[in-house]
C-alpha cells in the first residue's frame, strides 16, 4: 500500500497534509503551556485519538492510549491546582532546563550539552535552503523540537502542493540527520523525570510518531532507512571533508610496528 501512495499523487498529498496537520498541533503543545480553554479544545477535539499514526505501532498505539486515558481523568471544570502544575512542569522541561535535557538539538549532541551550537547552525542551513528563518532564535533556537517539527511539517506541505516525491526524501534525511537523533532520548528522559502524566505521555507519544512516521516514509520510498551506526558515519565523513582534515591512513614502513 505505501508503494501505491508514491504512485497516487493524490492520495501521497492527502497522507502529507494530514500528517503536517498533526505534527503542527504536537509542536504547539511543546511551544506554550497549557491554559484552561486550552485544555477544553484538546479534549472537544478528541486529542489525541485523531492523531493520524495513533494505532500504527503497537508501542506508538500504548502511549496514545496513555495520553488519552490521562486527559480523560481531568476533572470538569479543571481546577487552577491541575492548571499550576502543568504549567510548573512545563517550566521544567522546556525553560529552565530542571530535567537537564531541554528540547534542543545541541544539548543532546554536543559533547558539553551546550545550547546554540553547531547542531544549530546545521539546522538553520536546512531552512535558509527554503528561503526560511526562525522568527526569534534567541527565544526559540533554530533546533528545537517545535522549530524541527515545523519544518518537516512546511516540507511536507510541499510534497502535498507540488508532488515532488524529492521533498519526501528531503524529509527523510533531515529527521535522520537532526530530529531523530535525539528526540527519543528527549522524551524518554521527559517520561522518566517530568512531574505530570500529560507532558510524560505527550513526550514519549511525540517521539513515537516520528519514529514511526520516518518508518512509514522509507516504506513510501522504498529506500530502507539507515541505521544510526550508518548516519553518524556519514555525518563525520562531511565534517571531515568540509573541515579539510583527512583521516590518518597507515602507509607500510612509515611507522614503527611490532
Amino acid at each position: 500500500m505505501a508503494n501505491h501512495l508514491l504512485e497516487d499523487e493524490r492520495v501521497l498529498g492527502q497522507f502529507c497534509q494530514v500528517i503536517a496537520t498533526d505534527l503542527r498541533l504536537l509542536a504547539d503543545l511543546h511551544a506554550s503551556e497549557l491554559t484552561r480553554e486550552r485544555m477544553r479544545e484538546l479534549l472537544d477535539i478528541g486529542f489525541p485519538g485523531l492523531l493520524a499514526l495513533g494505532s500504527y505501532d503497537h508501542t506508538l498505539a500504548l502511549a496514545v492510549e496513555q495520553l488519552g486515558v490521562g486527559m480523560a481523568s481531568w476533572p470538569n471544570p479543571i481546577p487552577d491546582s491541575l492548571v499550576d502544575d502543568l504549567a510548573a512542569d512545563f517550566a521544567d522541561i522546556y525553560l529552565n532546563g530542571s530535567l537537564h535535557g531541554l528540547p534542543n538539538e545541541s544539548v543532546w549532541l554536543d559533547d558539553e550539552e551546550l545550547t546554540c551550537q553547531q547542531p544549530m547552525f546545521e539546522v538553520r542551513e536546512w531552512y535558509a535552503r527554503h528561503n526560511l528563518a526562525v522568527p526569534n532564535w534567541r527565544k526559540l533556537s533554530d533546533d528545537h523540537l517545535v522549530n524541527e517539527l515545523l519544518f518537516i511539517a512546511y516540507l511536507l506541505d510541499k510534497v502535498s502542493s507540488e508532488q515532488d516525491s524529492q521533498v519526501l526524501e528531503e524529509v527523510a534525511q533531515f529527521m535522520d540527520e537532526h530530529l531523530l537523533r535525539w528526540l527519543l532520548p528527549f522524551g524518554k528522559r521527559v517520561a522518566l523525570r517530568c512531574a505530570t502524566p500529560f507532558y510524560s505521555s505527550l513526550a514519549l507519544t511525540s517521539a513515537l510518531y516520528v519514529e514511526q512516521l520516518r518508518e512509514l516514509i522509507a516504506m513510501i520510498l522504498g529506500v530502507a532507512r539507515p541505521s544510526i551506526e550508518a548516519i553518524e558515519l556519514k555525518l563525520r565523513t562531511q565534517q571531515l571533508a568540509a573541515s579539510g582534515v583527512q583521516p590518518l591512513r597507515y602507509y607500510p614502513g612509515s611507522a614503527p610496528s611490532w
